[in-house]
């Protein structure tokens, strides 16, 4: 369940991670060259479980860490220059680009209503019917180029009040949400992820993280919106986090609240937050049942059969 935040350089570092079955697969930052594909092959000829997470945040504009080995993409806004069914086009042809690299995942499109910090030209505009007419033309062009989309930042981050990379943001409060900020979130593309947002939203996760609320993740998302496909956090090492807990701690924090994958920031964080978890499963702050839940999710994200993992 853990996905360590990787530069190309350091892939090597974490095949000894794969081998041991402790990380579900990775998120590659950086700039990557043509030696990408061949890296990502060995990594994934090390895992222990079969297929990992290969993941990037290729949103384009500011966001985007492939341009140099296929050129720009336009940023959300920008894309909203083209009808969304040539969105659609565009994105399914650089996905299957990215697919013969090697990567299973993008992390993206943004489903963030208005551009607060740390958003800007990230979101596709201020108006729900834009964002949900262009995030689906997004998601549905990602699966057609053979990756899985994961919309992001739940339950929004466009109306935020500051960049959670850096502190936590605070939302409008909660009854303001829904004519806005949750309108792109009803109805997902069946096959999407959802990212939760670091986002305090008053009136829903009373000054915790978004990532790590039972009410936003279990009840919100999933109980009320119906989301039944696989939560990714945001990175856990972010500024935000930073104010309410360790990551370890956060780590099970998240998966108490119903998130499945946890992106760790760097490698080294990927051995403490695991101890923790298995801590919290023994003194009972982690519940085994919600545990297999998150790694069935995983699994399935994976394309891992669990039952060839037994002997």
């Amino acid at each position: 369940m853990l996905l360590p935040v990787v530069e190309q350089a350091d892939l090597v570092d974490v095949v000894a991670l794969a081998e041991r079955g402790l990380i579900g697969g990775v998120v590659l930052i950086g700039k990557p060259d043509e030696g990408i594909a061949d890296a990502i092959d060995s990594l994934q000829e090390s895992s222990m479980i079969d297929r990992l997470v290969i993941a990037v945040d290729e949103e384009g504009g500011s966001v985007q860490h492939l341009d140099g080995l296929l050129g720009r993409l336009p940023s959300a806004y920008g894309l909203t220059e083209l009808e969304p069914r040539q969105v659609r086009v565009v994105v399914a042809d650089r996905m299957a680009a990215m697919a013969d690299l090697g990567f299973t995942v993008n992390l993206a499109p943004v489903l963030d209503v208005g551009a607060g910090p740390g958003i800007g030209s990230r979101s596709f505009g201020d108006e729900p019917e834009v964002v949900v007419a262009y995030g689906r033309a997004f998601a549905a062009g990602v699966l057609e180029g053979g990756l899985v989309p994961v919309a992001k930042h739940f339950p929004g981050h466009g109306r935020a009040d500051a960049d959670s990379h850096e502190d936590l943001p605070e939302t409008p409060p909660f009854e303001e949400l829904s004519d806005i900020d949750l309108l792109p979130w009803h109805d997902l593309i069946e096959g999407m992820g959802v990212m939760v947002g670091h986002l305090d939203v008053p009136g829903l996760t009373e000054g915790m993280p978004a990532s790590l609320s039972p009410e936003a993740i279990t009840g919100l998302l999933r109980k009320d919106l119906g989301f039944d496909g696989v939560v990714f956090t945001d990175d856990l090492a972010m500024g935000a986090i930073e104010e309410v807990a360790t990551l370890s701690k956060a780590a099970v924090l998240a998966l108490v609240a119903g998130a499945d994958l946890l992106i760790t920031g760097g490698e080294e964080n990927v051995i403490p937050a695991a101890w923790e978890i298995v801590t919290a499963l023994d003194d009972g702050r982690l519940d085994e049942a919600r545990l297999n839940e998150a790694v069935g999710r995983a699994f399935a994200l994976r394309g891992v059969d669990p039952c060839t993992l037994v002997s």
